[in-house]
């Protein structure tokens, strides 16, 4: 066993102890070409995480010294399962839309196996899912990946980026060009970061710290999650129901979602208040405490 093994748990290099070795040797039926496997079950020295070493050696493994004219024999050594050299693996990929996953997690698991012209174009094809996604329909790529910026899902830093990604897809697929791993890993991180920023972010910042409210449902979970015991029986504005809560839409949205929750007052979808007596104020008063939303 080599030195030290890559621990998918500590993400690098370390010492670990062989727990159990199962070893098998042949021959072809002439006896020309000799073969050797080993299998070793491991354990990290550090974390204690097991992984799953194969060992492999033949008569034609060898390189020639050139200096002295003798033969020196090496192994094949295989890490299971595999993993990532570099980068990371998107943890919560359950927030990421269907398609878009599964095209993503197998991408991920070529860049293990060190296919990388498979690779290579599983990365252009999470671009592909993700423009279908956002109902981006357009002939070529070039053109989709444009308007990704220009309807606002991209900076234009961030659409020259997956630029790159399509220019190493295509040569791979359509030139059988095997790119470098090195350039992989760096797409690998921009294509991470940009699915990071539109599926996950959002979520995972979710009830920790505030953020923008932009959408309609949105809105309604947060008028509903602001209203207490206390207010029962009394009338309030949007605004003293919001209170510093107002910042957090853009300009004119609370005009336009309050529009919205009042026709839906007005036909009865809502039970929890109503519209106020005041004629001169448009107040709302509570009836009771709805169904709370937690964000």
């Amino acid at each position: 066993m080599k030195e030290k093994c890559f621990c998918e748990n500590c993400k690098g290099l370390r010492n670990h102890k062989e727990l159990h070795i199962v070893e098998r040797k042949g021959s072809d039926d002439d006896g020309f070409l000799r073969w050797f496997n080993k299998y070793s079950i491991l354990e990290c020295k550090g974390c204690e995480n097991i992984s799953f070493l194969h060992t492999y050696g033949d008569t034609e493994m060898y390189h020639t010294n050139n200096h002295e004219g003798y033969q020196e024999y090496y192994y094949d050594e295989t890490v299971y399962p595999y993993y990532l050299e570099k980068s990371f693996e998107i943890e919560l990929k359950t927030y990421l839309p269907k398609k878009i996953r599964m095209i993503y997690s197998e991408t991920l698991n070529a860049l293990k196996a060190n296919s990388y012209i498979l690779t290579a174009g599983g990365l252009r094809a999470t671009i592909e899912a993700l423009c279908n996604h956002l109902k981006i329909r357009k002939d070529s790529l070039e053109e989709r990946i444009n308007l990704l910026h220009k309807k606002g899902h991209l900076t234009v830093s961030e659409s020259n980026r997956l630029h790159s990604i399509r220019f190493l897809g295509n040569d791979a697929l359509h030139e059988i060009e095997k790119p470098k791993k090195e350039h992989l890993y760096i797409l690998l991180d921009i294509i991470n970061h940009l699915l990071l920023n539109l599926f996950i972010n959002d979520k995972k910042l979710a009830g920790k710290i505030e953020t923008l409210i932009d959408n309609y449902f949105d809105f309604l979970k947060l008028v509903k999650n602001k209203l207490t015991e206390e207010m029962i029986g009394k009338e309030y504005t949007l605004l003293e129901i919001l209170g510093k809560s107002k910042r957090l839409f853009p300009k004119g949205k609370i005009i336009e979602f309050e529009k919205q929750f009042e026709e839906e007052i007005k036909n009865k979808k809502h039970s929890f208040l109503s519209k106020g007596k005041s004629k001169l104020d448009n107040k709302y008063k509570i009836i009771e405490i709805p169904s709370i939303f937690h964000f």
